[in-house]
């Protein structure tokens, strides 16, 4: 009985442990929805920065929380601010690159959760501007919700190349209109990126996006 007693007791204080010993999630404020440039203006004014002398401001919570809604957040019951294919939830996850480690972008309560510590941008890219920039955002493809409504997996690519282009076209956007540079980065090391996020073998780093305030 007193060997029950004890193991149990173990065990319990383990569990304790283990759950004190995840990593909290952090809340994102909440994201600017009126106001900025008016869209045409927007349109307009949309360039990459420039890769000589690239933005290298921090950007503020408010503003990365503005940025993340953006690009794949919530902007009414159950749909996004993103065309998703077939209604379904985000099939591509954003990875938010700082000096602090990465974050997975949660889009379901709008939360970062973490991912690994340290500053990384320089490892991400090996382009200059990369390490520069206040972000580098990271989009990689998961297929789980395309894959619960069924369809061609040979499609699955295809849909999440498409989806990935309407939410950096709507990063370059909204970045104008809050004073952020943005530029899409050509180069990625895409074995480091696979290791640290631990990317399964059948989802795909699609690209990166370096971010900085002007």
């Amino acid at each position: 009985m007193k060997r029950t007693f004890f193991v149990a007791l173990f065990l319990s204080a383990f569990a304790m442990t283990a759950v004190q010993a995840e990593p909290a999630s952090s809340t994102l404020p909440t994201p600017q929805k009126a106001g900025g440039k008016p869209v045409l203006d927007a349109v307009a004014a949309r360039a990459s920065a420039a890769g000589s002398g690239f933005p290298s401001k921090a950007i503020s919570q408010e503003e990365l929380s503005t940025l993340l809604w953006s690009a794949s957040g919530k902007n009414r019951a159950n749909k996004w601010s993103v065309p998703f294919g077939m209604g379904v939830e985000p099939y591509v996850d954003i990875y938010v690159v700082g000096k602090e480690g990465i974050h997975r972008y949660a889009w379901q309560d709008h939360s970062l959760k973490p991912v690994a510590d340290g500053d990384l941008r320089a490892r991400i890219s090996s382009q200059s501007f990369a390490s520069a920039a206040s972000h580098i955002f990271i989009f990689v493809s998961n297929k789980a919700s395309l894959k619960k409504k069924g369809g061609s997996s040979q499609n699955w690519a295809k849909w999440t190349h498409v989806a990935t282009g309407a939410m950096t076209q709507q990063l370059y956007l909204v970045s104008d209109s809050l004073d952020i540079g943005a530029r899409y980065a050509e180069t990625m090391d895409v074995d480091f990126v696979r290791k640290t996020l631990s990317i399964p073998a059948d989802e795909e780093p699609i690209c990166i996006f370096a971010l900085g305030k002007r």
